[in-house]
């Protein structure tokens, strides 16, 4: 109930209705589109006026774009399931992510974030002390390009409100602490099936650790309303 709340707020924020979140216009040929490249994504967060770079991926997977909005925010746009890795192209899984230090965060921070958003998963990650902030995109079925918009836009408003909250509180960002009190939630390096290990694109995690440095409680996540 929390869930459906959160999203249908973000929809009026962002100034979009629930019909068109859910229903969208086909492509030509009256198919939406299965998979994605870089280029389409770049040309996507441009009518947010968030600018991106593609960047080599050191591990030999598909390079991943380095996006930052306006308000100085940094997030990792990463490709899977590419028919060409190179480029990227004809990718069929989009992952949206981006990361902040953990100093200051108790895990009953984090559950109530992964309660209360409307897109976004966080997971603490130990050996760097960051937090990973992570959205699956899954091509497969067809997703058009204003639901792709939207989904990417509900990520950055779930992020802009953690920043909002965790600046409110005063909590510290730095990288000297580790979450305390910790509950339900689990941590990247734990064994099992959680998903959680999805949420890094960097293989050693050098990305997701640039990002968290760069992502102080001064930078602002939010995108122009249309």
């Amino acid at each position: 109930m929390t869930k459906t709340l959160n999203l249908l707020a973000a929809l009026a924020a962002l100034g979009l209705t629930p019909t068109f979140a859910q229903g969208q216009t086909p492509a030509a040929g009256g198919a939406l589109p299965e998979s994605v490249s870089a280029a389409d994504v770049t040309a996507m967060l441009g009518e947010f006026s968030i600018t991106t770079e593609l960047r080599a991926n050191p591990a030999g997977g598909s390079p991943s774009l380095i996006a930052s909005t306006a308000g100085g925010a940094k997030f990792l746009i990463g490709f899977f399931e590419c028919a060409d890795a190179a480029k990227p192209s004809g990718c069929k899984q989009v992952m949206i992510s981006t990361a902040q230090a953990s100093g200051g965060i108790d895990f009953e921070d984090l559950n109530n974030f992964n309660g209360q958003s409307s897109v976004t998963t966080v997971v603490y990650e130990p050996t760097n002390q960051i937090l990973i902030f992570g959205r699956n995109v899954f091509m497969p079925g067809g997703i058009g390009r204003e639901n792709f918009k939207l989904q990417v836009a509900l990520f950055l408003s779930d992020m802009q409100q953690f920043v909002q909250d965790r600046r409110a509180s005063t909590k510290s960002v730095s990288f000297t602490e580790t979450p305390k009190l910790k509950s339900k939630i689990t941590s990247i390096t734990e064994n099992g099936d959680a998903p959680s290990k999805a949420f890094a694109i960097s293989a050693d995690r050098s990305a997701e650790v640039e990002l968290a440095i760069g992502n102080s409680l001064d930078v602002n996540f939010e995108t122009p309303k249309e």
